[in-house]
């Protein structure tokens, strides 16, 4: 059985709304912050845009459309069992598709290395980034408190490949150790992948990545 420590801290429950197509947090009625997954968006790379702008254009808008619903769905329903799993319930595996419960099988086995359970889908923000977003997981992994974050995808990714989930997983550190004064520095990415073994990906905070994350802020308001 895991660990649930859910009154731990006072985690609060924040509206989200859309705006010019943006998603964007209400904090309180003077504080409305877009997420970091707008800002990190909103931000890439120039070669990252053109990359996915080629590959529309490869596949065809309707092609990219089915791709892109699918991707979400699996990632919303691994999400979902891993949530009941960690709050020790029946993920009901019987109501989800099949390939969806096999990424979720196959990380199991890394699920196992949570101890305790702070909180899930946690609103996290920060007054000193202007930022907010929902983290998935605050946990302690290995008997150590961290940040973590759950991917999905269709391939193996290299480290070199996820700069941008580091960002995001940088900013629920920061914010949730501005909010409630911990001093979180361990990040882990689980990633399950379509037909190959998951990825597990472990960091600690460093002044480069925040670095990092408050110049693609800074970017993302002077282009507002």
């Amino acid at each position: 059985m895991i660990e649930l420590a859910l009154n731990t801290f006072n985690y609060q429950e924040h509206e989200t709304i859309s705006v010019d197509g943006k998603r964007v947090y209400k904090i309180s009625d003077e504080k409305y912050y877009p997420s970091i997954t707008t800002v990190l968006g909103g931000t890439q790379e120039p070669e990252k845009k053109s990359a996915l702008e080629a590959w529309k254009a490869r596949v065809g808008s309707k092609e990219a459309k089915r791709i892109g619903d699918a991707a979400a769905s699996r990632g919303t329903n691994t999400h979902l069992i891993i949530e009941r799993y960690l709050r020790n319930e029946d993920p009901k595996l019987e109501t989800f598709p099949p390939e969806h419960v096999k990424m979720f099988t196959s990380l199991r086995l890394q699920l196992k290395n949570i101890n305790k359970v702070y909180g899930q889908e946690v609103v996290l923000y920060s007054d000193i980034l202007g930022v907010a977003g929902r983290c998935d997981l605050i946990s302690e992994y290995n008997g150590e408190m961290a940040i973590v974050d759950y991917k999905t995808s269709t391939r193996v990714k290299s480290i070199n490949e996820i700069g941008d989930y580091w960002l995001q997983a940088a900013f629920y550190l920061t914010a949730h150790n501005e909010l409630y004064g911990t001093n979180i520095k361990k990040m882990i990415i689980l990633m399950g992948v379509e037909n190959a073994l998951p990825r597990v990906f472990k960091k600690t905070i460093d002044n480069e990545l925040l670095l990092k994350l408050a110049e693609r802020t800074t970017e993302f308001y002077t282009n507002l």
